[in-house]
């Protein structure tokens, strides 16, 4: 059986775990793989290159089992076979994941739909494609029966059914290629560490908690704090429990160990989920700021991250959090004259003038007037100069010289961030936050 090789180098961004052990996940390195097969058969189009871009790619099923941990930039090699379907447009891809030493370390599976980008008709492969394909005899799975999907997903053994020695050999060829090109992605920030807050020392003078927006949402800080947190297990079964009841979706396969590796499976069949743990993480690093003796002067919020605020300073119990935050998920869906959109903006709105809020031990300081709720597409994050600005001007309006993000690092800009968790505004930046108001 042949195979398309690609060598892989593991990034943040191809992962999730607790502690030590992280596990590749989610599609990125499934359609990484896939875009480099089209490179390939853009490169040798002669001139055609055009059929190949002029057609989209849709996901129409995947799944990925990890079968042994990982290491950041360790060298991994993917290995493709794939089947046509009975229609022409659609492709079923087999990806086999190697280390350098031959051992497995993934397998899985992704189904392609073909349409044409100018009409979104079902299109037939580009030809480009096809040339690729007959050109390395076809390297289609071999027909078994039970079926590739089934020895990897479901049946115990696959590392030992899916990885005989030939395959684990060039396997390990092409992970120990020195000179290979590997395809490069965006890493994302790296998540707080939760044990490193007991070595940071309490800044000296007014210090804010800030909460940040929805887009903060990182699942590998989430499962770092249940791992870290173990006594604060309930905050984590409050927002299992809001989430069955709006979404009819589960949470803690999200972070618990035994569900990691499938984290943004999980996460794409209910997106929404992500808006229950941004304000839950918030939550939870607020706690352990304080824990280890830092204690907040004032509290920023940045539209979800009002919700968390209000939790924190004691205005509202988290378990109000949590179910506003997920009201407001299913309220900022995109309403395109859907009927079922509108009862749900309208549902949150009632829920949020019906909750009771009790007066906060703190100030909580809305970073902007667009305040907690707008409809969908409207969003904006921080990392502009402008957002910056205004972090800067709430946290000064406030009386407070530092700021500590209760997010994942990196999510400010890194031209205002001074080394370690601590964001401290000299009288030069106070100036210029002033002169942008």
């Amino acid at each position: 059986m042949q195979f398309f090789a690609a060598p892989w180098q593991v990034l943040e961004s191809d992962v999730a775990g607790c502690g030590p052990r992280l596990f590749l996940t989610g599609t990125k390195l499934l359609t990484g793989v896939w875009e480099r097969l089209l490179d390939d058969a853009r490169q040798r189009s002669h001139g055609a290159a055009q059929s190949v871009d002029a057609v989209s790619w849709v996901i129409l099923e995947h799944g990925m089992r990890a079968l042994a941990p990982v290491s950041l930039h360790e060298r991994l090699a993917c290995l493709l076979t794939l089947d046509e379907l009975a229609d022409s447009s659609t492709l079923r891809l087999y990806v086999r994941v190697m280390r350098s030493d031959g051992d497995p370390v993934a397998c899985a599976f992704m189904a392609l739909a073909c349409s044409q980008k100018s009409s979104g008709n079902p299109a037939s492969l580009p030809d480009p494609l096809r040339d690729v394909l007959a050109m390395h005899g076809g390297f289609a799975e071999r027909e078994r029966t039970p079926s590739f999907v089934e020895r990897a997903l479901v049946l115990p053994g696959a590392a030992e059914s899916l990885f005989p020695d030939d395959v684990r050999s060039l396997g390990a060829s092409i992970a120990a290629q020195s000179n290979g090109v590997v395809h490069q992605r965006r890493t994302p920030a790296t998540p707080l560490s939760i044990p490193a807050l007991g070595e940071m020392p309490a800044p000296e003078g007014r210090t804010a908690f800030f909460f940040p927006d929805v887009t903060s949402y990182d699942g590998r800080l989430l499962c770092e704090l249940r791992s870290n947190l173990p006594y604060l297990a309930d905050y984590f079964e409050q927002a299992e429990e809001v989430a069955r009841r709006v979404f009819r979706h589960s949470f803690l396969p999200l972070v618990d160990v035994d569900a990691i590796a499938l984290h943004d499976q999980r996460l794409e069949r209910c997106p929404e989920l992500a808006h229950v743990g941004v304000v839950l993480a918030g939550v939870l690093i607020a706690e352990s700021l304080q824990e280890h003796g830092i204690r907040a002067d004032a509290l920023i919020g940045d539209g979800l991250g009002e919700l968390a605020a209000l939790a924190v300073s004691g205005a509202a119990p988290l378990s109000t959090a949590l179910r506003l935050a997920a009201q407001r998920a299913l309220a900022m869906r995109p309403a395109n004259g859907n009927l079922e959109a509108a009862e749900a903006a309208e549902q949150f709105a009632s829920s949020l003038a019906c909750a009771r809020f009790e007066a906060p031990r703190l100030p909580i300081i809305s970073l902007r007037a667009r305040g907690l709720y707008v409809p969908a597409g409207r969003l904006s994050s921080l990392g502009s100069a402008e957002a910056d600005a205004d972090l800067m001007a709430a946290a000064w309006g406030a009386g407070c010289d530092h700021v500590i993000e209760c997010g994942p690092r990196g999510f400010l800009s890194s031209g205002l961030r001074a080394p370690g968790l601590s964001l401290h505004f000299a009288r030069d930046v106070r100036a210029e936050a002033v002169a942008r108001e």
